[in-house]
């Protein structure tokens, strides 16, 4: 088993990336103090809505969505079906398999890959005639349900005719459950994982575990209060047209992440090529992907300081975060980003010295010449010039066979 982390340090002008329900940025407690935080959903999928990530998986890539029924529909249309026919056969096996709303969607998010929408309208597209036309008898019952005052039985009557011109549907969201395939094509599904109580089936380990980033410094909140003025309004009144206010804070953040390598290729059906070139694309994106939220209003797009990346042949992942149970100050001559990345490399030293940690360990910073740089070559991390070297070296890990016992 392969194991790959990802330690990256990144400094943020005044933002607000991750909100709360309140608007304010996320944060948390740790080691006392209070600290800004950005969930690993939000930088999940930053990851998956990168470009870099997008333009190397291609069409490997995972949908998140309500709307399974209505993208199958579509498929079932371009397989020669009416319009009318299809959305009656996709409406009727996702109220079968997962169970449907009023508005046509699912009731949670689904998160598959084209080909198992496409598996779907395979199997609806060749169900027996029978089953196709009780999707339309299925759909003239469901729209047109007993009036006010009818009696008992014509009520009874109605949902018998219903859960008979139903049992087809029953019977392939049956049969599409026990036939699912124990791997999925879709990278990011594979990476991430996905978890589905009612077709157990269809879950994934996920291969990749991301923590939630949260800053090495100890987190200050301030609000910009803002007006906004009517273009239209009448010189004599001088009133704002809006006022507001809204949170944000400036941190350095320490974001980590892990991928089981062994999982992934697992995942992936045993296609080990896709498994490396999933574990690439994350790398790549991990590295460059920036949350979006409020990036109109701070344009926060800074890159990291430090990137270090950690290559195991066996063994658990190893998180540095308590590098900053402390949190990080800015010193007299030296930045806040650079005390921390000299805290995180005295961390990774004590840790090497304490616990004999095996592994490969390579790393990129702004700042190469400094002394986080010594304590890092001291810790045996190798510094590199470039993120594309790094990145090479960690293909060059992925593709070496290792050696033997």
């Amino acid at each position: 088993m392969k194991t790959i982390e990802f330690h990256i340090l990144q400094n943020f002008p005044p933002s607000n990336l991750n909100r709360d329900d309140s608007g304010a940025p996320k944060d948390c407690d740790f080691g006392g103090y209070r600290r800004q935080r950005i969930s690993s959903q939000c930088l999940k999928r930053s990851v998956r809505q990168s470009d870099v990530f997008r333009e190397q998986m291609t069409d490997r890539l995972g949908i998140r969505t309500k709307r399974a029924p209505e993208a199958v529909a579509g498929l079932l249309v371009g397989l020669g079906h009416s319009e009318t026919q299809a959305k009656a056969l996709a409406a009727e096996f996702y109220e079968a398999l997962y169970k449907i709303d009023d508005d046509g969607k699912t009731r949670y998010l689904l998160y598959v890959g084209p080909e198992e929408l496409q598996r779907a309208a395979d199997l609806l597209h060749g169900a027996e005639p029978g089953t196709i036309a009780a999707a339309g008898q299925l759909a003239e019952l469901r729209s047109n349900p007993p009036a006010k005052g009818v009696s008992k039985k014509e009520k009874a009557d109605h949902e018998k005719a219903i859960s008979e011109a139903a049992k087809p549907f029953a019977a392939l969201a049956d049969q599409y459950k026990k036939t699912y395939p124990k791997h999925v094509r879709a990278v990011d599904v594979a990476l991430f994982g996905r978890m589905l109580a009612d077709n157990p089936a269809e879950n994934v380990d996920a291969a990749c575990q991301v923590s939630h980033a949260i800053s090495v410094n100890r987190m200050n909140m301030e609000f910009d209060y803002f007006t906004a003025v009517d273009d239209l309004q009448p010189a004599e009144n001088a009133g704002a047209g809006m006022i507001g206010t809204i949170g944000f804070s400036s941190s350095c953040f320490y974001r980590f992440a892990c991928v089981d390598t062994s999982q992934l290729t697992r995942n992936l059906g045993g296609d080990a090529k896709a498994a490396r070139e999933g574990v690439l694309a994350f790398a790549e994106a991990f590295v460059q992907a920036r949350p979006s939220g409020k990036q109109n209003t701070f344009a926060a797009h800074s890159l990291p300081a430090l990137v270090m990346v950690v290559m195991r042949e066996s063994g658990q992942p190893v998180s540095l975060v308590n590098a900053f149970e402390n949190p990080v100050k800015p010193g007299q001559d030296e930045s806040l980003t650079s005390r921390a990345v000299e805290s995180l490399s005295a961390h990774y030293g004590r840790l090497q010295k304490m616990y004999g940690l095996n592994g490969q360990a390579a790393c990129v910073m702004l700042d190469a010449g400094g002394k986080a740089a010594q304590s890092l070559q001291a810790a045996g991390v190798e510094t590199l010039d470039s993120v594309p070297d790094l990145l090479g070296t960690l293909k060059t890990f992925l593709t070496a066979k290792p050696e033997p016992a």
